[in-house]
């Protein structure tokens, strides 16, 4: 199978912080390419993010000319908007924390950090760009349409089918195609559950959500003794799945990322454990 290029930018003006981040992303030279742009300061690294598409970006949020965060927040009008950004520092204080969020960074390497770290997030981003089949049941189109939308704004790459009925989804399912289904729960005929029933019947390996605008407590239980691997409380978003994929795959929760719980009474039982 031919992987495509990742493009990864260092900046720092530490020359020590270059070469362990250097060293990290050279422990998987073996199953992809990298093309590398090392920089000292923050102009520079912008410079960078406006003339090439970065994948994953190293970016030290204490160096001379722009900052760090300067970088982060003007990132969206560049080339690279949507690149993994890995924040560097000894510390951080609130304000960073709030521009890298509202930004949309991904993580946070406090220094001194070592080249496993590093290794690990991009073993991180390796995964999420792996293909991943989902297959999307609703019988509404413009839902379909909706959550498809949502799947491609995700970190994630998704091969994405959909279905408009059970009856079609469990068809689908028996290509053995897919790896997680996305099915809404209030649908004509055969509601959610019946259908995750009817799918765990035929493969106890194909991950589960169920989508519904509804209080779900009520359905938990089912749904867990079923099979159902999670729940996603619509409206929900391209980090609510990210969220999803991370448990799923076994991934660390990104520093800035947003956890949600997926069957929720699990977390009130061992609150009050």
């Amino acid at each position: 199978m031919l992987h495509k290029m990742i493009r990864v930018l260092i900046a720092d003006d530490s020359a020590i912080a270059r070469d362990v981040v250097r060293a990290g992303i050279k422990t998987h030279q073996s199953k992809r390419y990298f093309e590398i742009d090392v920089v000292p300061d923050g102009q520079q690294a912008l410079d960078v993010l406006h003339k090439k598409q970065i994948d994953i970006a190293f970016i030290d949020i204490n160096m001379p000319g722009l900052s760090g965060p300067e970088v982060i927040s003007a990132m969206k009008e560049t080339k690279s908007n949507g690149c993994l950004a890995i924040a560097m520092s000894s510390d951080m204080n609130e304000k960073a924390r709030a521009i890298f969020t509202e930004f949309g960074a991904y993580h946070f390497l406090k220094k001194p950090f070592h080249q496993e770290d590093v290794a690990g997030i991009v073993s991180s981003y390796i995964t999420m760009t792996e293909g991943y089949p989902i297959l999307i049941v609703d019988d509404s189109t413009t839902m379909r349409k909706l959550t498809r939308k949502i799947l491609e704004n995700s970190r994630f790459n998704f091969d994405i089918s959909e279905a408009d009925s059970a009856a079609a989804a469990l068809k689908m399912v028996s290509t053995g195609k897919f790896r997680i289904v996305l099915t809404d729960f209030h649908m004509p005929d055969v509601d959610g559950l019946e259908l995750a029933g009817a799918i765990r019947d035929q493969s106890s390996k194909i991950s589960i959500y169920m989508m519904s605008t509804n209080d779900t407590t009520y359905l938990e239980r089912s749904a867990a003794f079923i099979g159902i691997t999670g729940f996603l409380k619509k409206p929900f978003t391209a980090q609510d799945i990210d969220t999803v994929m991370h448990k799923l795959l076994g991934l660390d929760d990104p520093n800035f990322g947003k956890v949600r719980d997926l069957f929720s009474f699990f977390e009130r039982e061992r609150k009050a454990s």
